[in-house]
């Protein structure tokens, strides 16, 4: 049967009786239902309706149509309530692969897919290394820079995140203030490697000799924990120097922004564990301060 189109308008009208009826429960034209009638009623070769002052009645063909109709959509309804019970009791582990400093603001939807969701457990892989979704090293990416362009992932775009120059107050305490002016007086944090996709990792080794570096690091988040213990000046997202006290900015007259990416494997995305969890990453309304 390739008119399940029709079959429904069919059962619709034999269920309800009339056109005006049917039109709005489909959100149709009624010239719609009409023509559907029409097609189905040429295609069986039967007529399914007489119309009278009240409406259509349906023809004992349309009676044997209605039965028809009403058992599939009743066991379409049993289908949607089987498969949204499935989905509230998902199970098992989401593994996503991110440079831990994204952790701290992918927490607030990993918060809201675990209450949806109590028995999934999310194994959170905090590592510079790009994991490789199609071998299953990972079920989600959320990757910072260039926009990826491997071909088998669905790359969506997740935020822009404004990163500044900053200073932690301890710091400040026994170095003194750095300002734009004097920045070659003071002692900076880096990575061991320059990474040549974070804009503002250009200009620190363009305007920062490497005799200012005095703690260097593998990865951002040791470059943090030291920014954070005053052991020198360094780089961080803008919310988070303006969410602790004992942090201040400072003004370069440059202005460095990174956008971060959630990348899916194309074959990874429908399965529901994962289709979940990036509708409440894409619908987080704590993302909207940081996105453009």
């Amino acid at each position: 049967m390739d008119k399940w189109t029709e079959l429904r308008t069919a059962y619709k009208l034999a269920k309800l009786g009339t056109l005006s009826a049917t039109a709005q429960a489909l959100g149709v034209h009624r010239s719609t239902v009409m023509r559907h009638i029409d097609v189905l009623e040429e295609h069986l070769k039967a007529k399914l309706f007489q119309r009278n002052d009240r409406g259509y009645i349906a023809t004992e063909a349309g009676i044997e149509l209605m039965r028809i109709g009403e058992v599939t959509d009743d066991q379409f309804s049993q289908l949607q309530a089987r498969l949204a019970h499935q989905e509230q009791k998902l199970s098992g582990t989401i593994s996503i692969t991110c440079v831990s400093e994204m952790t701290r603001l992918l927490m607030p939807a990993i918060r809201e897919y675990q209450h949806n969701y109590p028995l999934m457990c999310v194994d959170i892989i905090g590592d510079l290394r790009n994991f490789n979704l199609e071998y299953g090293e990972a079920d989600l990416a959320i990757r910072a820079g260039p926009k990826p362009t491997t071909l088998d992932n669905i790359v969506i775009p997740l935020l822009n995140v404004d990163v500044v120059m900053c200073v932690h107050q301890s710091y400040i305490e026994q170095y003194g203030l750095p300002t734009k002016d004097n920045l070659l007086e003071h002692r900076f944090v880096a990575l061991h490697e320059r990474v040549e996709h974070l804009p503002w990792d250009k200009w620190f080794h363009e305007h920062i000799p490497a005799q200012n570096i005095a703690i260097k690091g593998s990865n951002y988040q040791v470059l943090n924990d030291v920014i954070l213990q005053g052991g020198g000046i360094g780089f961080l997202a803008r919310d988070s120097v303006e969410l602790n006290p004992e942090m201040q900015v400072i003004e370069t007259g440059e202005s460095w922004q990174v956008a971060v990416w959630t990348l899916v494997h194309r074959d990874m995305i429908h399965l529901p564990k994962i289709r979940k969890f990036l509708d409440i990453l894409q619908s987080q309304q704590h993302w909207d301060f940081l996105m453009n």
